[in-house]
């Protein structure tokens, strides 16, 4: 409403006055909703804007592309572990050859970035210069092919050439003593001491 109006109706102005400020408070109220609207349209404007900006990104996106990377990926990280796995094995039966008494212990002490397999995953080289200082420093990962010494004579006391000294005893080796122990108990006790 226009106060020219109301001035031309013959209104006094304390009543024009009124009216007018009572007119203000229904605009003010008005404008601040048409006001708040307004942002918020802006803001909702603003987020389906960046949305759709992301949509024509990810339309971009060649997901058949990913798809196949994906599956090369894990092809080849499956192939790679067959071939591992192969590896593991071929290891495990030429150590069985060295006769290992422990393959997992053994393949853990070998540099395996030296051993050489072929396309049939055999072993071709690497192996042997490993194993050989191995057997000289460990060989109690190894099955021995040197008999244990055989005892005969189970009769205490009695001396027909199989007694042992305490000086040969002490220069049995570690598995020797525990041949010994299993198969005359009495005598390595008389010999331990």
């Amino acid at each position: 409403m226009k106060r020219k109006f109301l001035e031309d109706l013959g209104l006094e102005n304390d009543v024009v006055e009124k009216i007018m400020a009572e007119a203000g408070k229904d605009t003010t109220a008005l404008k601040a909703k048409v006001d708040d609207l307004a942002e918020q349209i802006n803001v909702k404007d603003t987020t389906i804007s960046e949305k759709n900006k992301k949509i024509a990104e990810l339309e971009k996106v060649d997901v058949e592309a990913i798809k196949q990377e994906q599956f090369e990926l894990g092809k080849a990280e499956g192939s790679k572990e067959i071939q591992d796995f192969k590896k593991q094995n071929a290891l495990e039966k030429a150590l069985a050859n060295y006769k290992a008494k422990d393959t997992n212990i053994l393949s853990k002490m070998l540099d395996m970035d030296k051993i050489k397999f072929n396309d049939k995953f055999e072993i071709v080289e690497g192996l042997e210069e490993q194993i050989n200082p191995l057997k000289e420093s460990h060989d109690y990962l190894f099955n021995s092919d040197k008999p244990l010494p055989k005892f005969s004579d189970k009769t205490p006391g009695a001396n027909n050439g199989t007694e042992i000294s305490k000086e040969d005893f002490k220069k049995m080796s570690y598995k020797d003593r525990v041949a010994l122990k299993q198969e005359q108990p009495e005598v390595y006790e008389n010999l331990k001491d």
